[in-house]
């Protein structure tokens, strides 16, 4: 089923699926920060803090590509409407351990493994379903609503989860982010979305062909292979440098958890700023060429980010790296959406996301090892800086395909 309506804000299906992802991502992350505080403030295992987001991280992305595989096989809808609700009772059996008191580190972290492989479905099945859904004249500004509102969730999310905190209980926040997954699972039920499973095949083939399939046409495809290429560079040299940099920054300078979330406040509105801003121009010509430019932009502004000691200026360029990377990744995802065959997004669209996600932990690997070598945090971020500019200036000329997208 293709929808071609000329709006978007008449498009009944996509708005559906547009709350589904407001909604999941607002409970999401306001569960992380829940358990984060819950393994401090009551388990008193700060040091596992980082092993529960691995818990979570570590599985969805090793699970995405199978999970991009699922997605061209079966109802998308369907596959969004079963893992949210999965989701929904994993949530909801961590509140009820909190309130019998049995919530100890060993269930946690089964629980959010759990969590994370069920994640590997849904983002795959929602990014192969939103083109089907508003068609290629609407794509771009689709993308820009539903990653721009996802931005905002995760800054949203967690100012909800700490007041909640303060006033209630861990019962209760526990409560309220299972409650929102639970109504992004109504908005993303199968008849409201109506859309098709995807057409069988004449020959059954196994996942792994099916993976193998995948991973062949991506690296066969000079625009796709150049669009992912562009993410990893912004993910393993900007975003991920940049976010295991903050709580350093801030401790080098004797700064308080105030400032740590100015940081990753700024980081959010400049991203946010962005999805607003290409939301606007879409359908603007040259594309590729205006995402390498702005990813040696992107470069050169994180460059000037690793000079600085003030906390004001931090903030600012925070937020413009921020705004730079959001407009490489948005346009990005788009073109690579536009040539992929739609029998053939689920799995593509899950090696994207490999790419956008599962090298920001490498860089957090890699800043903690040259940190704990002796290297000061700025001398870490100008070297990643430095190399990633290198790194975009050589895909900006050898890239010819993409610059030329439209």
């Amino acid at each position: 089923m293709t929808v071609t309506s000329p709006s978007l804000w008449s498009n009944r299906p996509f708005l559906l699926v547009w709350c589904a992802g407001i909604f999941a991502v607002l409970g999401f992350s306001m569960l992380f920060l829940t358990t984060s505080w819950y393994i401090i403030e009551v388990l008193q295992e700060p040091a596992f803090v980082g092993v529960v987001l691995t818990v979570i991280t570590v599985p969805r992305v090793i699970m995405m590509i199978v999970g991009g595989v699922i997605a061209d096989r079966a109802k998308k809808s369907l596959i969004m409407f079963t893992t949210n609700l999965l989701q929904t009772l994993l949530i909801a059996t961590l509140a009820y351990l909190v309130a019998i008191g049995e919530l100890n580190m060993l269930p946690l972290l089964l629980l959010t493994f759990l969590f994370g492989v069920f994640d590997a479905f849904f983002y795959p099945a929602v990014m192969a379903l939103i083109p089907v859904l508003v068609g290629e004249h609407n794509l771009q500004r689709a993308n820009s609503l539903f990653h721009g509102m996802t931005e905002l969730m995760f800054l949203l999310g967690p100012l909800i989860a700490g007041l909640l905190l303060t006033v209630s209980t861990f019962t209760i926040t526990f409560g309220a982010a299972a409650a929102l997954v639970a109504l992004s699972t109504v908005f993303v039920y199968p008849a409201f979305i109506g859309d098709q499973k995807a057409n069988e095949t004449t020959e059954a083939t196994s996942v792994k062909t099916d993976i193998t399939l995948g991973l062949r046409y991506v690296r066969n495809s000079k625009i796709i292979t150049s669009g992912t290429l562009a993410i990893i560079l912004v993910n393993l040299f900007v975003i991920g440098p940049m976010l295991v940099s903050f709580p350093l920054i801030v401790d080098a300078q004797d700064g308080t958890a105030l400032d740590l979330s100015l940081l990753e406040v700024g980081l959010s509105i400049g991203t946010f700023l962005a999805s607003f801003v290409v939301y606007l121009i879409a359908g603007k010509k040259n594309r590729g060429r205006i995402v390498l430019l702005t990813l040696v932009a992107s470069m050169i502004a994180f460059f000037v980010f690793s000079l600085l000691d003030t906390l004001a200026g931090l903030i600012v360029l925070a937020a413009i790296t921020g705004f730079g990377c959001m407009l490489v990744y948005l346009p990005t995802l788009t073109i690579i959406q536009e040539n992929t065959p739609k029998d053939r997004l689920g799995r593509v669209m899950s090696i994207v996301t490999i790419s956008s996600e599962g090298f920001a932990p490498v860089a957090f690997a890699l800043v903690s090892v040259l940190v704990g070598l002796g290297w000061t945090i700025s001398t870490v971020l100008t070297a990643a800086a430095l190399l990633g500019f290198l790194c975009s200036v050589w895909l900006f000329l050898k890239a010819k395909t993409f610059t030329q997208a439209a």
